[in-house]
């Protein structure tokens, strides 16, 4: 069973647990607001499937970020370079552009649990 995403609520579920985390997506107006989904840098990342990286260090993001590609079937509405990462400590909240972020733990746990699968929902 995938993961999954609401962008409304910013829960974040896997098999038989009912919550891993809550996290959030978009920022400002659009943060967790799916009426926003198509707000390039604003709105939370648009529902649809996507296939989750292998974890890199991003210079912003820091460790275990991973890339979200979207699958063929998926909207984005022009929107790209999606990410899992966590959040930033010293400044929690308003980092997201339209990446689902979450604690750091939580992303080492995806990565963990082998699927790579993702499914966003409002």
């Amino acid at each position: 069973m995938p993961w999954q995403y609401s962008q409304k609520t910013g829960r974040l579920t896997h098999d038989a647990d009912p919550v891993v985390e809550h996290g959030y997506s978009g920022r400002a107006a659009g943060k967790n607001n799916p009426d926003m989904q198509d707000q390039l840098g604003l709105g939370p990342i648009p529902t649809g499937s996507y296939t989750i990286s292998t974890p890199f260090e991003h210079s912003q993001a820091g460790a275990y970020t991973m890339r979200l590609t979207p699958d063929a079937d998926t909207d984005t509405h022009r929107r790209t370079g999606f990410l899992i990462h966590a959040d930033d400590p010293a400044h929690p909240g308003p980092i997201s552009d339209g990446c689902i972020v979450v604690d750091r733990r939580v992303c080492k746990r995806i990565w963990r649990s082998l699927d790579q699968q993702l499914n966003v929902v409002a």
